[in-house]
């Protein structure tokens, strides 16, 4: 009887043993398939915010050209450069408002998933989603404010210039170069100037920092855990 016992205790302990055992295996794969997959979101997202710092500089670099461009307007309109017609309509024309809009398409899909937050690299994590959640969505408001200025000045101010621009015929220069030194002109100009001086450019500053803060981080941390 007790031979019998001990034969049942001990199979009862095998497939005990076996069963806690395969849970434990099935485990560790979910567990690593997790982790890789993580790390293939994370790798992805560091090439995101790769490719969103060659565009934010791109966009700051254009930015930063058409603000010498007013700059130059503002100038002739103080009086602290000559004036010329075709040279200001030439100005005019070349004047654009460029907006940054970083791709996402790694961070959404790694959040989507619910793997994102997963990942045991507090710092890291903490920093992307602050770049994402945070200093993305506020330049992306700031950037809607600036195209509003944009097409304002546009349908205000810039459209009075357009025989001149494309050089049509029978263009009233006397009362475009009137207009140009105008207070409703100077302040049109003026106020695009500073949205985009005052608020554009030091949102763009501010996400730039952060992108180059979370590659940092991954060159100085992430990669060397890998």
């Amino acid at each position: 009887m007790n031979k019998v016992f001990k034969r049942g205790s001990i199979e009862f302990l095998a497939v005990f043993l076996g069963i806690a055992l395969s849970l434990w295996v099935d485990d560790y794969r979910e567990d690593r398939e997790l982790n890789n997959r993580l790390n293939d979101d994370l790798k992805k997202i560091y090439s995101e915010v790769q490719s969103n710092i060659q565009n934010i500089e791109n966009i700051i670099r254009q930015n930063n050209n058409f603000l010498d461009h007013e700059e130059k307007l503002l100038m002739i309109l103080n009086g602290d450069a000559t004036y010329n017609f075709d040279n200001v309509i030439n100005i005019i024309d070349s004047i654009r408002w460029p907006t940054f809009f970083g791709e996402t398409t790694a961070y959404s899909a790694s959040v989507s998933s619910g793997r994102f937050n997963t990942s045991e690299n507090d710092t890291l994590v903490r920093n992307i989603s602050l770049l994402y959640e945070h200093f993305f969505v506020r330049l992306t408001l700031n950037g809607d404010i600036l195209d509003q200025k944009a097409f304002e000045f546009n349908s205000k101010h810039s459209i009075n210039f357009n025989k001149a621009i494309f050089k049509q015929q029978k263009v009233d220069t006397l009362g475009l170069s009137k207009y140009f030194f105008s207070n409703d002109f100077h302040n049109g100009l003026l106020s695009a100037y500073e949205i985009r001086k005052d608020y554009y450019m030091k949102r763009l500053d501010d996400t730039r920092n952060q992108l180059y803060k979370v590659k940092s981080i991954y060159d100085n941390s992430y990669f060397d855990s890998l």
